[in-house]
């Protein structure tokens, strides 16, 4: 029984399935804060870009080459080859679903594509965390409403997107700390827990600046208050996540994360939507 278990938890944090999940509640979240329908064909183009993406990322030499995921990914390289194949399938005609908007994934796609080339060619990333966190914001907030035709005021997606960033960028901060041992020379300035817990208070102050900026724009009060919430408890856990080395914690939690205000968006009555 315990076999099993053990199994089950392996499959749920490296197969890549949470984070595609993550991906679509945050592209959902966008459409239900903009107070617009949300787009399955966009929705499902960027869950199927993710996987892909991340099925890819599966082949490059990890970070912690004895660690559980590296071991189970060796294992399931025929697993992530058919994540590949077929989230390239679907990603072809999604597209094609959304005609004459390659310059709006473009820089979602070109970031990305300079990230996998860092990890499959082993040359460094230079700002990775920043990347990151830009990446997913781009690419799950406002990408989404771009390309189902809705094209929101600079005044009043800046100071969201500034939010949501850094909040991602925290998430992503966490992530690097734990490989900083191994990945020395590209993260260099997070090798010590003290560096982090600077970085942390700088991301913080930014979150703080932009939540009273969105507060200020009209987005959902009640979006922003459940955003406090979760940085708060990120803040407040920080100690545990830079000591800590568990694949639950990291894969399950940090990453789930990222989504929980989109899964708290579906308990959220029309008051709190924003109409663009």
């Amino acid at each position: 029984m315990q076999a099993v278990i053990s199994s089950i938890r392996s499959v749920l944090l490296y197969s890549n399935a949470i984070i595609t999940a993550v991906a679509a509640m945050m592209a959902f979240r966008t459409f239900r804060l903009a107070g617009q329908a949300p787009d399955p064909w966009v929705i499902s183009l960027i869950a199927a870009a993710t996987l892909a993406v991340y099925a890819l990322h599966s082949f490059a030499p990890d970070e912690r080459p004895d660690g559980s995921r590296a071991r189970w990914n060796r294992k399931a390289r025929g697993y992530h080859q058919l994540c590949l194949t077929v989230s390239l399938a679907a990603v072809i005609p999604l597209f094609l679903r959304i005609p004459g908007q390659l310059i709006l994934i473009l820089p979602a796609f070109l970031l990305t594509l300079y990230y996998m080339a860092a990890s499959l060619l082993h040359f460094p990333v230079h700002g990775k965390t920043m990347l990151l966190a830009i990446t997913w914001t781009y690419a799950t907030m406002i990408m989404p409403l771009l390309l189902a035709g809705h094209v929101p005021a600079s005044s009043l997606i800046l100071p969201a997107s500034i939010l949501e960033s850094s909040y991602i960028y925290l998430i992503c901060l966490f992530f690097d700390h734990r490989d900083a041992s191994v990945d020395m020379p590209r993260h260099w300035s997070l090798n010590t827990p003290r560096r982090v817990h600077v970085v942390t208070l700088m991301t913080a102050i930014a979150f703080l600046v932009a939540f009273f900026g969105a507060w200020m724009a009209g987005w959902p009060r009640s979006w922003l208050i459940i955003k406090a919430i979760l940085m708060f408890i990120l803040i407040a856990t920080s100690r545990y996540s830079l000591q800590t080395r568990s694949d639950g914690w990291y894969y399950g939690v940090l990453d789930g994360m990222m989504a929980l205000d989109a899964i708290c968006l579906l308990f959220m009555g029309e008051a709190s939507i924003l109409h663009l």
